[in-house]
């Protein structure tokens, strides 16, 4: 998976571990040449990890965009710090209410890195770096964190009155694709859509892993309007072949699930 800049948005508590998850599937490797250590890199410190205060001054960044800057060093080592204590603590999480608090609290810590460093580094960058962390916590099957705090994020600047079971191929690319595909945000735009699906389609099944509830089959018709939206817009675009490829898989997926419980017609209707 034309940016503008990124704003807030509210942490919240994540749902249940799915089931069933299923794989993310690769996306293009991104266009930055900032930066490049690994935001995985287990936790630092044995004693825990806390929110990092706002000790850089307001400026947008430091000369060039690699591991000598101050900025982007300590925007990749709070990233990777978080995602290091998270990893840590919910290995060692006994408990819902355990694994529920520690939702609750890198939220609230995820939420303060993006706040701290929205303003100011590249907005290239920071993109980039909200989708490859979304993409880190879809595999770590923290749908609702990655959903509401990376790809929601991104697309938060776009118009908020989208409909995408209702819009026409050209709304959503007016909508979503106003500078065209050639664009460089092109790929991220896709990037960020199709990660909102399948994070909603995975929290669908959390909640109702047979979707038995007419609500979590009507979600899920409505996930495969979007997918099927994406690619109509992807499809006569060669360089973005991997939307396809994605693409296929996401709807593949979900077409099984509900072919499984009986709804092949509705879900042939939708794609």
């Amino acid at each position: 998976m034309a940016a503008q800049g990124a704003t807030s948005s509210s942490p919240s508590d994540e749902s249940p571990v799915s089931k069933s998850p299923i794989e993310l599937p690769p996306t293009p490797p991104p266009t930055s040449t900032a930066f490049s250590k690994s935001t995985e890199s287990p936790l630092s410190s044995p004693l825990g990890w806390v929110c990092p205060e706002d000790s850089l001054p307001l400026a947008v960044f430091y000369g060039p965009l690699d591991a000598k800057n101050p900025l982007l060093a300590s925007f990749e080592k709070d990233i990777r710090e978080l995602l290091g204590f998270m990893k840590k603590k919910k290995a060692s999480a006994t408990t819902e209410q355990r694994l529920q608090e520690l939702r609750r609290r890198s939220a609230t810590c995820l939420f303060d890195i993006w706040t701290k460093y929205a303003p100011r580094l590249p907005i290239d960058y920071y993109n980039e770096k909200l989708l490859k962390v979304g993409d880190i916590l879809f595999q770590m099957k923290e749908y609702k964190l990655a959903l509401l705090q990376c790809y929601g994020r991104y697309l938060q600047q776009f118009s908020t009155h989208f409909d995408g079971n209702k819009a026409d191929v050209n709304q959503f690319k007016a909508i979503f694709f106003p500078r065209g595909f050639g664009d460089k945000t092109a790929g991220l735009t896709f990037q960020a859509l199709s990660g909102k699906n399948m994070c909603k389609y995975q929290l669908v099944c959390d909640s109702d892993v047979d979707l038995q509830s007419k609500e979590s089959v009507t979600q899920c018709l409505h996930i495969l309007s979007s997918l099927r939206l994406i690619m109509q817009v992807a499809l006569p675009q060669e360089h973005l072949c991997w939307i396809i490829f994605n693409g296929t898989i996401y709807i593949y997926t979900i077409c099984r699930k509900l072919m499984i419980i009986g709804q092949s017609s509705k879900s042939i209707w939708n794609v």
